[in-house]
């Protein structure tokens, strides 16, 4: 039943998919599949739950190119199911019926706690500061990705991995890419003559980057 749901996701698409179909499909009553799975959505992440990739991240030391890391590796979880196609979709089914809400956390908790533990053990060894509220960072991270893919249908790039890491780790504000008659600056360049000079970064939002520089220093 889960290799007919798969396949009929590449056929159809998640909208079109439904128990009759994956029913024809694998040669079995609805009531079967009614057995196993309360809803289409629950069906589908079990289904799609066998293809998510969770490779270890081999921590360097360097927490920028480990958390960089993360991100993309959170990015090949999300693109891989094909989530960037049916995840809208998906995602509308999961809030109306919360029972599908625990299959979906399910399926991304074993990536999100490794990286929590990551960001934990930076925090204890003085490379964050202690106060630091690392599962809300995997979360900031991680709606952003899974929000992107699903609005874009594609996942997002290496440049928009580079500004959330900057974010999360020095509190440096995302700047637009700009085009190339625009008087927005490059990103950690100065303004044109005469455009405008852009927002200074609130008191208290570099405080990550502040530790991370002193630390250096301290090196």
């Amino acid at each position: 039943m889960l290799r007919a749901t798969k396949a009929l996701l590449s056929e159809v698409g998640y909208q079109r998919l439904s128990f009759e179909g994956v029913a024809r499909r694998a040669g079995v009553s609805k009531a079967t599949i009614y057995r196993w799975w309360p809803n289409k959505a629950a069906l589908v992440i079990e289904a799609l739950s066998g293809d998510v990739p969770l490779p270890p991240i081999h921590e360097t030391g360097d927490l920028e190119a480990d958390l960089r890391t993360a991100v993309r590796l959170t990015i090949e979880l999300v693109s891989a199911m094909p989530t960037c196609l049916i995840l809208p979709a998906l995602l509308a089914d999961v809030i109306e019926d919360p029972t599908g809400t625990g299959a979906f956390a399910e399926l991304i908790e074993p990536r999100r706690a490794s990286v929590v533990d990551l960001l934990e053990r930076a925090r204890l060894e003085g490379r964050l500061p202690p106060d630091t509220d690392t599962s809300l960072m995997v979360d900031i991270y991680s709606g952003t990705v899974v929000y992107l893919a699903a609005v874009n249908r594609e996942p997002p790039g290496e440049a928009v991995i580079d500004q959330i890491v900057s974010l999360l780790l020095h509190g440096r504000i995302p700047a637009r890419q700009p085009s190339h008659d625009s008087d927005e600056p490059e990103q950690g360049g100065l303004p044109k003559a005469g455009a405008a000079a852009p927002s200074p970064v609130p008191p208290g939002a570099s405080l990550v980057g502040k530790h991370l520089t002193e630390e250096r220093r301290a090196r």
